[in-house]
C-alpha cells in the first residue's frame, strides 16, 4: 500500500500542473491579504443539449438513406440519422473536436469530415461503424471550412493561411498545394470546388482562385465581377458549372468551367449555403432569402419559383429517390441549425419535415454578464440557445437567441450585440423569456457584424463594433428610442480611421473609447497602433484621438476595456498592462505591467470589472485581482469570460472547458494565525546531509541536488538551493506535518528566486493514514534573477489531517532555484 501511495505522489510531482498563484513577479497588497478567493465550485452546464448544427450531407447504409451531421459541442458529435424510420441510429463523439462546417460523402459511401477545434483535422467515418478516425492533421490551420471530393480525393481548404490539401484514401498521403492567394497574414478559403485537376477556392477577400494541380497556374476568374467580401458558397455542378454567392450582396453568379466564362446573369436573393452538386433537367435548384425554392436555367438563365417553401437555407443538400406515394420522384434532402432534417419534394410540392433527431451537447459560453435583476445572462458560440441562471435560487432559463458577443444593461432592460448580422436585440427581464423576447431592434448595417460594446449614458446606448471579414473600419453607433423614428440609430464609421472599436465608456456628455487597428478577420491593418478616442455626445465628432504613452508598451495594436474606477480615473488595460488615466487631459497617472508576455488575440479585449474595491480583470484569460491604489494583483483562476455576481463572487467560464459555469466565492479576511512550518528560512545547520524540518522525496545525483546555500536569500542568510539540469528527474523537499482540520483555509506562500528554468511551489492534504487527498501547485518560469512571492490559497477538504508544503522541479522541466521563508497562515473570515 505505502509503494502505491508513493507512485501516486511521484506522478503529481511529475505533471506540470496549472497557474494557480500571481503574476510573475506580482507582490500582495494589503487589500489582496484580506480578501480569499475559494476553490471553484462548478454549477452547471448552462448551455446543455443545445443543438447548433452548420452542415450534413446524404449516405447510405444497409440500402437506406441516412442523414450524418454534428452537432456543435465539446465534444463535437457525429449524428447518423435514419431518414425513413426516422430513427438516430448512432452518435458517435469526435473527441478534441467543437464544430464543423464540412461533410463530404464519396462514392464508396466513406464520409469524410473536416473539424474545428483542438487545429484542423479530417476525420473518416465508415457506414456501420461505432467511431470515427483521424486520418489527416492540417499543422498549423484552425478553421478547415470548405470540403469537396474528386476522383476519389478528399480536398480542404483552410484558415489562417488560406491553403487548399488534398487527402488521398489510398494510401493516406496529404499534398499541400499551398497559399491560394497569399497577399495578408489571414486568409480564408471559404468554399471549394474542384473539376479534374482544376481547384477552384472561394476566399476571404472577394476572389475565387483557380489553381490548376498540373501546371501550378492561378488565375482569380472573379476579378470581373468585382465585389468585396466573402465567397461564402461555391458549388459545383455537372462537373461543368460553378454556382458561386457572395455573403455580403447575397448575389449568385454561374460560372461555366469548360468555356472559361461567366454566364450573362446575376441572380439576386440567394442563399446559403449550398446546391445540389447535379441539376435536375437543365436547373439548378437552390434557396432565396425570400424562403422560396427556385431554379436557375442553365440554357436559358431564367430564375423561376418552384412554388415550394423552405425556411432556412441548405446546410448540405442532396437528391434522394424514396419511392413511395407521399413522396414520388426526385426530393431534396436537408438539414437546418435545429437538427430538422427536411425533404422537399419536386413533385408533390410539399415540405415534410422530421422531429428533431440529432442529439445536442453541451455548447461551449461566450459571454456572462450580470443583469440589472441580479441574474446571470449567459450566450453560447453559434448557437441558437441562452440562458440565464439565478445566483440565489439556482434556477436556469432558456432563451432563443443566437451567439451573442456583447452584452450591455440599458435602463431597466438588457441589450445584446448578436454575430454575425451585427443585430442589436433587447431582452426585458420582467417577462419570460419568448419568441419575442429578446426581440430584434436593428441591425447595424454599415459592414458591421461584431459587436464588441455596448455603454449607455442619458437615456442613450452607445455601441462599438467590428466589421465583417476582410474589411477594416469599425462603427459608433447611438441608440436613442426617444428620437423620432428615422433618428433612433446613427452609424459613424470609421470614428478612428481604419479601426475597430474595442470599448466604450460614457461620462457627463462624452464618449470614450478605445481602438483595435484589426478590423475583420483575414484584413491586415494599416494603421500601426490603437488608440482612446473621446466622443462628444452633442456634436456627435470625435474630440480627442491620443496614442496610448505606457511605459514598456509600445505602439500596442490593440486597448481593452476602457471603465470609470471609484477614484473617477478612466482605467484601461492593454495586452499585460493595467493604467489609469486622468478623463481630462488623457494623461496616464499611473500603469504597471503586470504579465511578461501573453498570447493575444486579434482584438484582445481585457473585460474590467470592479467590486468590493478591486478591480478584475481577464488578460488573455488570467482572471487577475488588482488593487487599484498600490496596482499589485493576483491571477484567481483562467478564464474565458467572467462576471461579479450580486453576491460578490465570482462566475465564469474556465479555458479548460466553456461548457461548465463555475463560481468563485469571495470572502473578506477578518484575521489569520501563522502556522509554525519547520526551519521556514533555512537557517538551521544541515544535520548529516539533510535539512531539519525537510525531506528529500526522490533520490539525488549529480543532476538533481538540493542544499542549503548563501549563495541568494531574500530573509537571513541563507534558502533552499534546487539543482535541476535532467528532464526526466525531479527535486523535491517535503516540510514537516502541519496539522489542520475540514474546511479550514490556509494561504501558503514562499519566496522564490529563478535563476533559470521552473520552479514548482505545492500545498498537499493527506489523511489520518498519510494518504495524499488533494494537492494545489503553481509553476513559476518568469521574473528570473529577482526574488518575487508566490502563494496558494487552499481549504483543507474532507478528511484532511495534516498538510506539507512541497517546494519542486517537475520531471518535465530543469532549472536552478532558491526558495526562502515559507509562510503558511490560517485565515479567518467575517
Amino acid at each position: 500500500m505505502k509503494k502505491i501511495f508513493i507512485t501516486i505522489m511521484v506522478l503529481l510531482l511529475m505533471l506540470p500542473g496549472t497557474l494557480n498563484g500571481k503574476p510573475a513577479g506580482a507582490e500582495t497588497s494589503g487589500k489582496l491579504n484580506s480578501t480569499y478567493f475559494g476553490a471553484p465550485e462548478e454549477l452547471l452546464t448552462p448551455l446543455m443539449d443545445a443543438i447548433s448544427i452548420f452542415d450534413g450531407a446524404v449516405g447510405t447504409e444497409n440500402g437506406k438513406p441516412v442523414m450524418y451531421t454534428t452537432t456543435k459541442g465539446l465534444p463535437a458529435q457525429l449524428n447518423v440519422i435514419d431518414i425513413n424510420s426516422e430513427k438516430l441510429l448512432r452518435v458517435i463523439p469526435l473527441e478534441g473536436a467543437e464544430n464543423t462546417w464540412a461533410h463530404e460523402v464519396l462514392p464508396n459511401g466513406d464520409l469524410y469530415i473536416a473539424t474545428i477545434g483542438g487545429g484542423a483535422k479530417l476525420w473518416k467515418y465508415t457506414p456501420g461503424a461505432d467511431n470515427a478516425e483521424v486520418v489527416a492533421r492540417f499543422s498549423g490551420e484552425t478553421f478547415p471550412f470548405s470540403i469537396t471530393s474528386e476522383q476519389g480525393k478528399i480536398y480542404v481548404g483552410t484558415y489562417p493561411s488560406g491553403k487548399v490539401f488534398e487527402y488521398d484514401p489510398a494510401d493516406g498521403s496529404v499534398d499541400d498545394y499551398g497559399r491560394m492567394i497569399g497577399e495578408s497574414s489571414q486568409e480564408y478559403i471559404r468554399s471549394l470546388a474542384v473539376i479534374g485537376d482544376d481547384v477552384y477556392s472561394g476566399t476571404g477577400h472577394g476572389k475565387i482562385i483557380h489553381y490548376n494541380k498540373s501546371t501550378g497556374e492561378k488565375e482569380d476568374i472573379a476579378a470581373s465581377i468585382g465585389e468585396p467580401g466573402h465567397i461564402y458558397d461555391l458549388d459545383k455542378v455537372d462537373d461543368r458549372y460553378l454556382f458561386a454567392r457572395y455573403e455580403l450582396s447575397s448575389n449568385a453568379y454561374v460560372y461555366d468551367t469548360q468555356k472559361g466564362e461567366w454566364l450573362d446573369v446575376v441572380i439576386p436573393k440567394a442563399r446559403g449555403l449550398h446546391v445540389p452538386e447535379q441539376s435536375e433537367d437543365g436547373k439548378v435548384y437552390f434557396m432565396n432569402t425570400e424562403n422560396k425554392l427556385q431554379t436557375f436555367d442553365l440554357g436559358t438563365l431564367e430564375v423561376a419559383d418552384t412554388g415550394i417553401t423552405y425556411k432556412s437555407g441548405f446546410r448540405g443538400v442532396d437528391w434522394v429517390e424514396f419511392g413511395t406515394p407521399e413522396l414520388p420522384g426526385k426530393s431534396l434532402v436537408t438539414i437546418n441549425f435545429s437538427g430538422f432534417v427536411t425533404i422537399l419534394n419536386l413533385e408533390t410540392k410539399k415540405t415534410v419535415t422530421t422531429p428533431v433527431l440529432a442529439e445536442g451537447t453541451a455548447n461551449v459560453m461566450n459571454k456572462i454578464e450580470t443583469g440589472p435583476d441580479g441574474n446571470l445572462y449567459i450566450t453560447g458560440v453559434q448557437t441558437g440557445k441562452g440562458a440565464i441562471y439565478n445566483p440565489i435560487t439556482k434556477e436556469k432559463k432558456v432563451y432563443n437567441m443566437g451567439q451573442g458577443d456583447s452584452i450591455g444593461t440599458f435602463g431597466d432592460k438588457l441589450l445584446f450585440g448578436v454575430y454575425p448580422d451585427g443585430d442589436i436585440r433587447e431582452f426585458d427581464p420582467a417577462l419570460e423569456p419568448s419568441d419575442s423576447n429578446p426581440k430584434k431592434l436593428f441591425t447595424i448595417g454599415e459592414e458591421q457584424n461584431r459587436i464588441s460594446s455596448i455603454t449607455e449614458g442619458d437615456g442613450k446606448a452607445y455601441i462599438g463594433s467590428i466589421p465583417f471579414y476582410g474589411e477594416l473600419g469599425g462603427a459608433l453607433t447611438v441608440y436613442d428610442p426617444n428620437a423620432a423614428e428615422a433618428d433612433q440609430v446613427k452609424v459613424f464609421r470609421d470614428v478612428v480611421e481604419d479601426q475597430s472599436v474595442n470599448s466604450l465608456v460614457y461620462k457627463d456628455g462624452k464618449v470614450y473609447g478605445s481602438t483595435t487597428n484589426n478590423g475583420g478577420l483575414g484584413a491586415d491593418p494599416t494603421a500601426e497602433e490603437a488608440k482612446i478616442f473621446v466622443w462628444d455626445t452633442e456634436t456627435e465628432k470625435v474630440i480627442r484621438e491620443v496614442s496610448l504613452s505606457v511605459e514598456d508598451l509600445e505602439k500596442p495594436e490593440a486597448i481593452g476595456e476602457l471603465s470609470f474606477g471609484p477614484d473617477g480615473l478612466l482605467w484601461g488595460a492593454s495586452i499585460n498592462t493595467i493604467f489609469a488615466m486622468d478623463p481630462e487631459t488623457l494623461e496616464i497617472v499611473k500603469s504597471r505591467k503586470l504579465y511578461d508576455s501573453l498570447p493575444l488575440s486579434a482584438w484582445n479585449k481585457i473585460e474590467l470589472e470592479w467590486s468590493d474595491g478591486l478591480l478584475y480583470a481577464d488578460f488573455s484569460g488570467n482572471l487577475t485581482a488588482i488593487d487599484p491604489e498600490t496596482l499589485e494583483s493576483k491571477q484567481i483562476a483562467r478564464v474565458y469570460d467572467f462576471s461579479v455576481g450580486p453576491d460578490g463572487n465570482l462566475y465564469y467560464s474556465s479555458r479548460e472547458n466553456r461548457t461548465m459555469l463555475h463560481k468563485m466565492e469571495v470572502k473578506k479576511v477578518s484575521g489569520n494565525e501563522e502556522m509554525t512550518v519547520t526551519n521556514h528560512q533555512f537557517e538551521r545547520p544541515v544535520d548529516d546531509g539533510g535539512i531539519p524540518g525537510w525531506t528529500s522525496m526522490f533520490n539525488t545525483d549529480d543532476h538533481a541536488m538540493y542544499s542549503v546555500s548563501g549563495e541568494e536569500h531574500s530573509h537571513g542568510r541563507q534558502s533552499l538551493k534546487l539543482v535541476d539540469t535532467a528532464r526526466n528527474k525531479s527535486v523535491a523537499l517535503m516540510s514537516d506535518s502541519i496539522k489542520v482540520e475540514a474546511g479550514e483555509v490556509f494561504e501558503s506562500s514562499a519566496n522564490l528566486f529563478i535563476k533559470e528554468g521552473t520552479g514548482s511551489f505545492m500545498v498537499r492534504f493527506y489523511d489520518e493514514e498519510g494518504r495524499s487527498i488533494s494537492d494545489k501547485p503553481v509553476h513559476t518560469s518568469t521574473g528570473l534573477n529577482k526574488w518575487q512571492n508566490i502563494s496558494i490559497t487552499t481549504e483543507a477538504p474532507k478528511n484532511a489531517a495534516v498538510m506539507r508544503i512541497i517546494c519542486y522541479t517537475t520531471s518535465y522541466s530543469i532549472g536552478t532555484i532558491y526558495y526562502d521563508k515559507v509562510e503558511v497562515k490560517k485565515l479567518f473570515f467575517d
